[in-house]
């Protein structure tokens, strides 16, 4: 009975990390849309992203491959986070459409007049394909 009850505690260690942290991936591709940057008048223009991502969910947060930007999980399909980085502060929206499986992106950014950066205040929305990865 010893023998079978540390057998059924090692089980349950060995399963219960997975449970706690199990993720749910999506596999991103296609992101075409529209964006509008200050440095050319904030006219939208057709605008997308080329590489695929690997979106994953992981307890109340989650993560892109790519993406550095610390994302929150809201609901079961959305993940949104902030970023700054010396005064430029940006802003992503991740979402899951399950039904029409879709991702819908949306990014906006904001650079102070007195920062040098190599990246203009935009702001964008995308939309693209989602393959759920095998649990």
């Amino acid at each position: 009975m010893i023998k079978y009850t540390w057998g059924l505690a090692a089980i349950a260690l060995i399963i219960w990390p997975h449970a706690v942290f199990a993720k749910e991936c999506w596999a991103l591709s296609n992101l075409k849309g529209q964006a509008a940057f200050s440095d050319e008048g904030y006219k939208f223009q057709n605008d997308g992203y080329s590489k695929p991502m690997v979106l994953c969910f992981a307890g109340e947060a989650g993560s892109v491959s790519g993406d550095d930007t610390t994302l929150m999980k809201f609901g079961d399909s959305t993940l949104a986070g902030a970023a700054t980085n010396n005064g430029v502060v940006l802003f992503e929206v991740y979402q899951i459409d399950r039904t029409h499986k879709k991702v819908l992106f949306t990014k906006s950014r904001i650079v102070p007049p007195n920062i040098i950066s190599v990246f203009s205040p935009m702001v964008g929305a995308f939309v693209g394909d989602v393959i759920k990865l095998s649990d």
